[in-house]
Formats: structure tokens, C-alpha cells, sequence
């Protein structure tokens, strides 16, 4: 058939008569190879218009600061347009070619074809966009998540009429147009799809809601109170062979009497370089891939406004709009599993967990959490947002921080002052301090190009042992904290340069007082540190976690009135909504500064 044969056949058929389709059908040529290449450029340029300037719309509603730039959403528009015209482009080629498959010499095709392949690629829009919504709207205002419901419905209807016009551009072109029923019967059958694309995405989003609704619960089980408090005092950049070294010049007291005074064991690190990473697998006893933290530094939609260009800053919200992940600075929220205190609290102990990485925003805990951005905000003296609890908050912001002129050691210090106002004449049944200042002055003089610059090398090695000296400082300071009976874990990560080292690098542990006993513990893991703490405190251990209590650290009277008791599951954490703070991007300077972001 000649071009005008098959646009006279549409037309007759009443394929014609509304502007779309006189755009996209008209472009069909007399083979069918030929109309489904010039009827899917067509189509993608239609596309790239309506789904781009749709998304655009619903990253303005994600971001309304992109409605006071015109700049930016105009290029993020050119972006997403650009983007969904290529998308819609293969998605009408496929169509296409399906068509020309089915109608091939020989072969009849069936009448009902072009809206079958419709129904199939609304589908298909509709698995995409289904986990979309649930990423990105799920936090929104419930006018927005409704908007994008109905909106990502119509998308996906328009994707599907999309993929039959096309279908149909190729069996006229091929002379099946006899088998093609009349548009309004065309139309007609497309009435029950709607309405069971609209079911699904229904029962789809309900069911995600109803599952996400179960996450959280509290199993029921016993804890048996061991009446013992415990302090964790986690030190980032403890490397165990400076410590001997350290120790054998006399210059690590606090550090030497501690290891002669209680259970020591060296242990297996995490291989991971991001500290985040590290200290989330120490408090949740779980691997990354399970606790669900990623490295510091990553975007999330919205993007807030920095250096970069903004051709690159918006190919990034782009790139990051169409995810059906999200990714986040390292935030509590994506922590996936539980980590230690947030089990014991939920079983009635007081808890206390100041600066530890990845705990903003704030958990909810029966006691305080003073979040790894708390030092930043009072630094900034920015507004707050969820570093702490009000009522601790302002307590830090009265006390305010120390005059250490050196900022690694002034975060340490800042967490160890934070803890003793808060911990008070009611002190917590479990307090967790980390310090990273050590390894942040390790880095600073160490990493990066600062080993290789012989000329200053040993005045950059003294310069980190002078971290050591002040970091056993600290040690001594939380050990003479120690009330009678109470229990401290120092927890020592040799940090970040440690595991650029040949060979395999290797933490330190340490239990002393309560009923712990001076042993030599061996080889441990940091995945044995969340279960031996619940061990301490009386609850059972989780088989869900692949580390096992370290019983050899304390004495037989506590074995034998607190064997270790194991559940199937601590329960799921509860789901958490992706958090915006304005102040990420300032965070993520910040944890630049210090040597955490590249």
C-alpha cells in the first residue's frame, strides 16, 4: 500500500480525527519497518513533551524551591523530557515491531492486537511507577500522593494508547488494516482496561501501605535484668600496633592499665573505608547490606543548591527523580534493622547515644539520642532539626561547645561533655559515645598525599601521636566516669587509613568492670559487639545476628545466673519516611572538611 492508501484506510476508520493522532498516524509509511520508525519518533517527541513536563511538575511539588528558579527547572525539564522522549521512543519501536511480528506475510493478526499491546505497556508503567510513588510520594502532603496517583494512572494509560497507535500505524502499513476495528470500537475496549489499571494501581498501593503499616512491632519476649549498666565508648582510628607502640614509649597510661584490667581481645574489622558503614554494622550486628547504610556524600532529590554547575546539579536531580530508590546522605532513615539501644529501649531500659554516625534525625528512644549532626547545628548555631530531643537540645545549646582550638578533638570533646550533662544524677541503663577525632587527625596527616611528603613525615607522625596521647585522655576520663559495677566496652576501630595498609587490619576490645574478668578474649569480630551488650543488659540474642556473645568475658556467677537465651527476630524497624534538611548540603561540607567526603 502507498503512504496515501494507508492515511485514507486510518481516516475511513476514524484513526484521524483527533490531533494526536492525525501527528503520530500521518507519519505512517508504506512498509511497515518504515511507518514504526517514523511513527515512534513521532510518538517520542510527544512523549518527552507530556511525561517530562509531568515529572518536572512533580519535582516542583518534591521541591519547591525549584519554583523559584526558573533556570534550574527549565534545564531539569530539558533533562526529563529528553530522557522520557528516548523511553517512550523504545517503548513505541517495541510496539512496533511486535505488530509487524504478529502481521507478518502469512499471518493474520488478531483484531483486538493494538489494544493488547497497549494494555501490556500500561502495565508495564504501572510496576515502574507503582514502587515511584511509594519512594517519593509516600512523605508528601496527601493532596500531592493523590495528585501523583492519578497522574502516574493517566501516564501509564498514555503510554499504552501510545504503544497501540503504533501497533496500528504498523498493521495499516502492512495492509491488515481490514482486521483493525473502528476507532470508537478501539476506544470503546480500552473503558474495562482503564478501569483495571486503576484497580491495580489501587490494590497496589494499598497493599504497600498495609505492609509497610506491620514493620515495627515489638516481639513479645523475656528479659531477665542483670542490673548492670553499661558504657560504650567507641574510638574511631585506634589502630591496636600504634597503641603497643604507643604504649611501649610510655605515652598511652590510661590505655596500657586498661588492658591489663580487663577482658582484651583483637578483632576482625568491617572491610569498608566509610565510617558510616563501620559503625552502623558495630550497632546493628548486622552486615551493610542488610543495616541498609550507604556511604556519606550520595544526592537525594532535593538537590540542594551548591558549587557544581547547574547543568550537573540538575542531570543529578534528573537521574535521581527517575530512581525508584532513593539515595540519602547517610541518615538513620535508611537504616533498615535495629541497632542495639534501640531493642533494649523498646524493652523499658533508658538509653543514651550521643554523636554516633548515621543516628540523625533522632530516633524516639526511652532516654536521648544526640544525633551526628547535633555538634554541626550548635557549631553553625543553625535551627534545629531533629539532632536531639528538644529538652536535651537546649540543654547542649546553654552549656555550649568547647574552646578546642583543634576541631577533630573538639567533637570528641564535645560528645564527652554532651554525655556527662545529659547523663546527670539519672544516669542511663546504657550510654554510647563515639569519638571519631582520632582517625579525622589520622587522615588529616596521613591520608591522602600526607604520607608521601618525606620532608615533613616525622612531624606529621608526631602529630598523630599526639592524637593518641590526647585520646588516651579521653579514655581515662570515661573510665574515672565509671560508677561501682558499672560496665565500659571500648570499642576501637583502627579507622580509615589502617584499612589502605597491606595486610589485614584489626580493631581492639576492651570490657572491664561489673562481671567482667581480665582474659585474653583472642580474635573477635565487631559483629559480636551488639549481642554481647543485650547479653549484658538481660535480653536474648537475635539469631538473626551472625555474631555470638563474648561469655568468656565475664565471670561464672553471671554465666551461670545469665546464660544466653536466643529469639527468632528483634522485630523489623519501623519504616522510615525519606527526611529533608536544608542543612545536608552544609553536612556534607562539613564531613568534607573533617575527611569523611571527597
Amino acid at each position: 500500500m502507498s503512504r496515501e492508501q494507508v492515511q485514507e484506510e486510518l481516516r475511513r476508520r476514524g484513526y484521524l480525527d483527533s490531533r494526536l493522532d492525525r501527528f503520530v498516524l500521518t507519519a505512517a509509511g508504506p512498509t511497515p519497518l518504515h511507518a514504526c520508525r517514523r511513527v515512534a519518533a513521532r510518538l517520542g517527541l510527544a512523549g518527552g513533551v507530556l511525561f517530562g513536563l509531568t515529572l518536572s511538575l512533580a519535582a516542583a511539588g518534591l521541591d519547591p524551591r525549584l519554583l523559584s528558579d526558573a533556570a534550574d527547572l527549565t534545564v531539569l525539564a530539558l533533562y526529563l523530557m529528553a530522557a522520557l522522549a528516548a523511553v517512550t521512543t523504545v517503548a513505541a519501536l517495541i510496539a512496533g515491531l511486535l505488530a509487524a511480528w504478529c502481521g507478518r506475510q502469512g499471518r493474520t493478526p488478531p483484531s483486538d492486537l493494538g489494544p493488547k499491546i497497549g494494555m501490556t505497556l500500561s502495565l508495564a508503567a504501572l510496576a515502574y511507577l507503582v514502587p515511584w510513588w511509594q519512594t517519593h510520594a509516600t512523605e508528601a502532603s496527601l493532596a500531592y500522593r493523590l495528585a501523583t496517583a492519578v497522574a502516574g494512572l493517566g501516564l501509564s494509560l498514555a503510554l499504552g494508547r501510545f504503544g497501540a497507535m503504533a501497533s496500528i500505524a504498523v498493521l495499516a502499513a502492512g495492509g491488515g488494516s481490514g482486521r483493525l476495528p473502528e476507532a470508537g470500537v478501539s476506544h470503546r475496549r480500552t473503558l474495562p482496561l482503564l478501569a483495571a489499571a486503576a484497580l491495580l494501581l489501587g490494590v497496589a498501593v494499598s497493599g504497600a501501605a498495609y505492609l509497610a503499616s506491620a514493620d515495627g512491632e515489638v516481639p513479645d519476649y523475656a528479659v531477665v535484668p542483670s542490673d548492670v549498666r553499661v558504657r560504650v565508648l567507641g574510638v574511631d582510628g585506634l589502630d591496636p600496633r600504634m597503641v603497643d607502640q604507643m604504649i611501649s614509649r610510655r605515652e598511652m597510661p590510661r590505655m596500657a592499665a586498661l588492658l591489663k584490667s580487663g577482658a582484651r581481645g583483637r578483632m576482625r574489622v568491617e572491610p569498608e573505608r566509610v565510617p558510616a558503614l563501620v559503625w552502623t554494622t558495630i550497632a546493628t550486628g548486622r552486615a551493610p547490606e542488610d543495616n541498609g547504610i550507604l556511604p556519606a556524600g550520595a544526592r537525594r532529590v532535593p538537590l540542594a543548591p551548591g558549587d557544581e554547575g547547574r547543568l550537573v546539579r540538575m542531570g543529578a536531580t534528573a537521574s535521581d527523580l527517575l530512581r525508584l530508590t532513593r539515595a540519602q546522605p547517610s541518615t538513620a532513615v535508611l537504616r533498615e534493622v535495629k541497632p542495639f539501644w534501640s531493642v533494649a529501649s523498646e524493652k523499658g531500659f533508658r538509653v543514651g547515644v550521643v554523636n554516633w554516625r548515621a543516628t540523625w534525625p533522632a530516633d524516639p528512644v526511652n532516654g536521648y539520642v544526640v544525633s551526628d549532626r547535633a555538634f554541626f547545628t550548635l557549631e553553625k548555631r543553625g535551627p534545629r532539626d531533629r539532632e536531639a530531643p528538644p529538652a536535651a537540645f537546649a540543654r547542649l545549646e546553654e552549656a555550649g561547645l568547647n574552646s578546642e582550638p583543634d576541631r577533630a578533638r573538639r567533637v570528641d570533646l564535645f560528645a564527652l561533655d554532651a554525655a556527662e550533662l545529659l547523663r546527670g544524677g539519672h544516669p542511663p541503663a546504657l550510654e554510647v559515645i563515639y569519638l571519631p577525632g582520632l582517625d579525622v587527625a589520622t587522615m588529616e596527616q596521613l591520608g591522602e598525599a600526607g604520607g608521601s611528603d618525606l620532608a615533613t613525615l616525622d612531624a606529621r607522625l608526631d602529630a598523630v601521636r599526639s592524637g593518641y596521647r590526647f585520646t588516651d585522655g579521653l579514655i581515662g576520663r570515661a573510665v574515672d566516669g565509671l560508677e561501682p559495677g558499672e560496665v565500659l566496652m571500648l570499642v576501637g576501630d583502627p579507622g580509615r587509613l589502617a584499612r589502605r595498609a597491606v595486610g589485614a587490619p584489626e580493631g581492639l576490645l576492651v570490657i572491664i568492670g561489673g562481671p567482667a574478668v581480665t582474659v585474653d578474649l583472642g580474635e573477635v569480630s565487631e559483629r559480636d559487639v551488639a549481642p554481647t551488650l543485650l547479653h549484658l543488659l538481660g535480653l536474648p540474642v537475635s539469631r538473626e545476628l551472625p555474631g555470638s556473645p563474648l561469655e568468656a568475658a565475664f565471670d561464672a556467677a553471671f554465666r551461670r545466673s545469665h546464660p544466653v537465651r536466643a529469639i527468632a527476630s528483634y522485630g523489623r524497624r519501623p519504616v522510615s519516611r525519606a527526611e529533608d534538611g536544608g542543612f545536608d548540603h552544609e553536612l556534607v561540607e562539613q564531613l568534607r572538611g573533617l575527611g569523611y567526603v571527597r
